[in-house]
């Protein structure tokens, strides 16, 4: 195996060529430059560097064969490290340094000058002292009898700060040392050359005097895991610092510090300590008093006394984060405990503590550049004896907006101790309003448009003190809500009564219970979630499932989804009470490559009943798939009331066409749809227009581009009973239906219709259809339009089986009845074993006809073309055989029944009362009502023609002339 401990790029060797021929290797000089020397100790003390140069010959084989001297290294841009085998590395940049030597009898001179950057590296993490430049100038004296090292004069400059160093050291004894180092100045440079980089800059900021000191001695071996006896004392007499951008000033700084390894060196015998550390700020006062002994497990006592004006302390340490700082900061600590680092698991000795901490905040108001609210005031009283820590009052108001918390830890040295001890919190949060209006928009962020009134809140945490500090994600134990109650402004709902018990363990988190109120709403809510960590990893990759039950005694829809005056559920449903609600199901969610890939939920309860529409729910599930921005519905069916669906659906929400993968399609299967059940269709004789345009319609909710497939094998709708129902139809985003096919059995009959729905201006829909009509009975047809503000239906005086064509332009209001007096409609039709009956037109007729047969006027076939435009319906010329006898009809009317028809009614048809009218005599006439007599186009008959004007009140009746051709 080969040992590689240096890598040189330049090595420079001057020597006297005759005196190396002698047997003599003197080297004038040496120059090493550009490279690294890496020194590594083995755990028993052995360097590589060592076991580099170790020979397998026998030592009485080695021979003499020169001798080697050197009087002049020089090192430029050389790396030299050394690492122990626990970790520690010691890491010198050297950038120049010159080592000269020379010697005299048994004397070996040293003179070293040079300047390096030190690192200390321990297990890969850099200390404090990390890249601090030292410049060292020293001689030193070795005593080649004794072996023993004479630092005879050496000063030692630490980033600017010099020290003085002398003593000697027995390299050979286990590196036998006895040495001083002192350090003494009139500012504060020594102990900020010894300060961590990143503070430096802060401290240079800073004027500064004082009478600064620094002693150190260390006596003893201090190789193969020794630890020499160190003693250091450091203080400072007469300390200023001085901020000179606010001329804010801390007088009298005032300190003694003293370090020892002990009479037996040992990190157990360690001790440090800070005494009578005191200061006067121009407001306030400062007193540290701080012990800490046996380094393995630390034996800490402090004592602390603090109080600030915090104006000064913003101006004095310039802080530029916060502007307009101001209050009193009062603090004070009694402290002893004893740590064990190595078993923080054991209990802690009760004799050995003592705590003790005041901490009052009065009146403390800051400006945080780039929010635009100030903090007003935050206030905190915060005391702990013992080891329970209580929070009387920590308040903070922020414009509108205030909160209270108070509360306590009853172990909190458990915490520092990292034991195993059960440590419980509790939190009690108040507030009159929380404004986050207010708190977002200072922010410049987008609004929340809410405020949180009457807040208040109880938080309970029962876990571990190691859980809390050692737990990689969440803490781990139980966490409790209670007693939540919060009033809102724009959502009109409280809440209360809620109370949560949630168990978090390394890898799932189980709500045992959570349970609550929304006005007089409830909810219980339990599940889990497992494999959490997955959403605490900077790179998103795997899977994690979340499994719910849902139930609710009594669930008003009102008082949850009703927001800012807006309420975007169904009108019919909107005071909907569910009782006895059960939902149960589990989603799944999906990360691939940092990324967001699929979630999944399975329903496989979903049961309740409905109080405003007395229906149950039961018998629900289905499966609900996102991806890709495609959402997939399969197999989702249930049960409400008497109704039954089966669903399919494929909805893709993303911009980019081409990422479709599946186009948008509904596929919907019912055995019973019960409309008006399911909407609580009501039909009254007293609705006016404005009723069918304030309720809900489909065309109020977005469409999108879509094709469905629906079949429905019953369904009452507004009273139609329809079966066997086909419909392929297809949406567009403008608010278009297109039906291509809607094939349906109804009334008795058939009826196939086309055509499409313009619904981009929801007060201006139009339906265009193409209608056929087979066999279908009028009685059952029921068909209902609006009349010039009055409901009717198409068979309320016109009865039969009609089969026929419809199209045409018909304006429809927002729950899709037609507005005849605004749309254009054209007929061919047929109706067959037919009457009309109490039509206002033919009672017209009575002085001609028998009374009892024009309230009931029987025909066999009517057929003809009807035309229907801006309410006005035209009958061309058409002959019916009637139990009257045949008649020929053509006029028109509209729809408030202003008329004008011509009718040709053969003389023999005339009774004798209107025959009497007509010729002055009057005629026998026995006649059965129910009998139809037909029109024989091979014979000549005499007409009457007869003229009807008016309305169905206010009418008249003439003779006329044959106005058909």
């Amino acid at each position: 195996m080969i040992l590689l401990f240096f890598d040189i790029a330049d090595v420079y060797i001057g020597f006297d060529l005759f005196t190396l021929m002698s047997g003599n290797f003197d080297v004038k000089s040496l120059k090493l430059s550009n490279g690294i020397v890496d020194v590594f100790a083995y755990e028993n003390g052995e360097l590589n560097i060592e076991r580099a140069f170790k020979t397998d010959k026998p030592s009485e084989e080695i021979q003499e064969d020169f001798h080697f001297a050197l009087k002049k290294l020089k090192i430029e841009n050389v790396d030299i490290a050394k690492t122990n085998a626990q970790g520690l590395k010691l890491d010198s940049y050297f950038h120049t340094a010159e080592i000269g030597f020379s010697t005299k009898e048994e004397h070996l001179f040293f003179a070293l000058d040079g300047n390096f950057d030190l690192s200390i590296i321990e297990n890969g993490d850099t200390s404090f002292i990390h890249d601090k430049h030292f410049d060292v100038d020293a001689e030193l004296d070795y005593y080649k009898k004794t072996e023993i090292l004479d630092i005879q004069r050496s000063l030692l400059n630490i980033s600017g700060a010099q020290f003085d160093l002398e003593g000697e050291i027995d390299i050979f004894n286990e590196l036998d040392v006895d040495l001083k180092m002192s350090g003494k100045k009139p500012d504060f440079n020594l102990f900020i050359a010894l300060a961590p980089d990143d503070l430096i800059p802060v401290l240079e900021l800073f004027e500064n005097r004082g009478d600064v000191f620094f002693t150190a001695t260390a006596t003893g071996k201090s190789a193969n895991g020794k630890i020499p006896k160190i003693d250091a004392e450091f203080g400072c007499d007469n300390g200023f610092f001085k901020n000179p951008k606010t001329n804010k000033t801390l007088d009298d700084l005032f300190f003694r510090g003293f370090f020892t390894t002990g009479a037996k060196p040992s990190l157990e015998n360690m001790k440090f300590t800070m005494s009578d550390f005191s200061a006067k700020p121009e407001t306030g006062k400062f007193d540290i008093n701080l012990s800490l002994e046996n380094f393995v497990s630390p034996d800490i006592e402090l004592q602390l006394t603090t109080l600030f004006d915090l104006d000064y302390l913003a101006q004095f340490l310039n802080l530029e984060s916060l502007e307009e700082l101001k209050g009193m900061v009062e603090l004070k600590m009694n402290f002893h405990d004893i740590i064990d680092l190595e078993n923080p698991e054991k209990s802690i000795e009760k004799l050995n503590e003592s705590y003790y901490t005041e901490l009052n905040v009065e009146n403390l108001s800051f400006i945080i550049p780039g929010y635009n609210q100030r903090i007003d005031d935050i206030d905190v009283e915060l005391k702990m004896d013992g080891h329970k820590a209580d929070l009387r009052e920590l308040f903070v108001r922020v414009g509108n907006t205030d909160l209270s918390i108070s509360g306590s830890i009853d172990d909190l040295p458990a915490v520092i101790h990292h034991t195993a001890l059960p440590v419980v919190t509790d939190l009690h949060i108040k507030s009159k309003v929380i404004d986050l209006n207010q708190l977002t928009s200072a922010k410049g962020d987008k609004v929340v448009d809410e405020k949180i009134k009457n807040l208040k809140l109880d938080l309970k945490f029962e876990s571990s003190a190691r859980a809390i500090t050692e737990s990689p994600y969440l803490p781990v134990g139980d966490f409790f809500v209670e007693n939540l109650f919060a009033e809102f402004t724009h959502y009109p709902h409280s809440l209360h009564d809620f109370h949560a018990d949630i168990y978090i363990d390394t890898a799932d988190i189980s709500v045992v219970d959570f349970t609550g109120m929304i006005d007089d709403s409830d909810f219980h809510f339990s599940g889990g979630i497992n494999k959490y960590p997955l959403f605490f990893q900077e790179k998103l990759d795997g899977d994690t499932e979340l499994e719910f039950d849902l139930t609710s005694d009594m669930f008003h829809l009102a008082d949850v989804l009703s927001f800012g005056g807006e309420n975007s559920i169904p009108e019919d449903y909107r005071e909907e009470e569910f009782k006895g609600l059960k939902l149960h199901g589990k989603t799944l969610i999906h990360f691939r490559q940092e990324h967001f890939q699929s979630i999944d939920l399975q329903l496989s309860e979903f049961t309740g009943k409905m109080k405003v529409h007395p229906m149950k729910l039961e018998r629900f599930s289905g499966n609900v798939h996102y991806e890709d921005d495609q959402l997939t519905v399969s197999k989702f069916k249930g049960v409400i009331g008497r109704s039954d669906v089966l669903m399919d659906l494929d909805l893709f929400f993303g911009e980019l066409k081409q990422k479709q993968k599946k186009k948008n399609r509904l596929v919907f299967a019912s055995r019973n749809l019960d409309f008006d059940q399911l909407f609580s269709y009501e039909t009254s004789s007293t609705e006016v227009p404005s009723q069918h345009d304030s309720v809900f319609s489909v065309f109020d909710i977005p469409f999108p581009d879509m094709k469905y497939d629906v079949k429905i094998a019953r369904m009452n709708y507004h009273r139609y009973l329809l079966s066997n129902m086909n419909a392929v139809m297809r949406t567009t985003k403008e608010h278009y239906l297109y039906i291509d096919t809607l094939q349906m059995d109804i009334a008795g009959g058939h009826m196939d219709i086309g055509g499409y729905f313009n619904g981009s201006d929801r007060n201006n829909i139009y339906f265009s259809p193409t209608i056929g009509m087979r066999d279908i009975n009028l009685d059952k047809l029921m068909f209902k339009f609006e009349n010039f503000g009055q409901d009717q239906l198409v068979s309320e005086n016109l009865h039969g089986r009609i089969s026929g064509k419809l199209w045409g332009k018909i304006h429809m209001h927002a729950d899709l009845v037609p507005i005849i007096d605004d749309s254009e409609i054209h007929m061919d039709v047929e109706v067959t074993g037919g009457s009309v009956e109490k039509y206002g037109p033919l009672e017209a007729l009575s002085g001609f006809f028998e009374d009892e047969k024009l309230h009931k006027v029987i025909f066999d076939t009517l057929q003809n073309h009807i035309d229907i435009t801006d309410g006005v319906m035209t009958i061309p010329n058409m002959v019916i055989n009637t139990n009257l006898g045949f008649i020929e009809i053509s006029g028109k009317h509209d729809m408030e029944y202003n008329m004008e028809y011509y009718l040709k009614v053969p003389m023999k048809m005339i009774t004798s009362a209107g025959s009497n009218k007509l010729f002055g005599k009057k005629k026998e006439e026995t006649s059965n009502p129910e009998e139809l007599f037909e029109y024989d186009p091979t014979k000549k008959y005499r007409y009457v023609n007869i003229k009807i004007t008016g309305d169905a009140e206010d009418y008249k009746i003439t003779l006329g002339k044959d106005k058909v051709k």
